[in-house]
């Protein structure tokens, strides 16, 4: 799987938004890299040891060893948020409910790539 190393981070930087943004859960990071695991060639060391993290959130980038880089909009933010709301999350420190699932109407693709990295989990829109 590409966007997984510190040269390419595009992957680990979407997972990681949707973590932050409550899109997922720990449980579903670690299914997530459990996934990477059993389907992926070669992937980073770290990949292996989320599939057991439980720490606080922001703990994370002690697990990954480097800030993974990504530029998102600022819709396609609200747009994850408005995953989370789909899944009945409750959103700390996100934009309201109607504003988010706005951004994710208007921008399909995040719902898409969301779909591509955790297939496991059911999003209804």
């Amino acid at each position: 799987m590409n966007g997984l190393t510190r040269d390419n981070s595009s992957t680990i930087a979407f997972v990681l938004n949707c973590y932050f943004s409550d899109a997922i859960n720990t449980e579903e990071l670690q299914q997530w890299a459990f996934m990477v695991l059993k389907s992926a060639e070669s992937y980073p060391d770290y990949i292996a040891e989320l599939t057991t993290f439980d720490a606080p959130r922001f703990h994370i980038y002690n697990s990954i060893g480097f800030s993974p880089g990504r530029s998102f909009t600022k819709q396609e933010d609200e747009a994850i948020f408005g995953i989370a709301y789909l899944r009945n999350r409750e959103v700390f420190d996100g934009p309201s409910r109607d504003r988010a699932l706005n951004s994710l109407h208007d921008n399909h693709a995040i719902l898409t790539e969301f779909r591509t990295y955790f297939p496991f989990v059911q999003v209804e829109v």
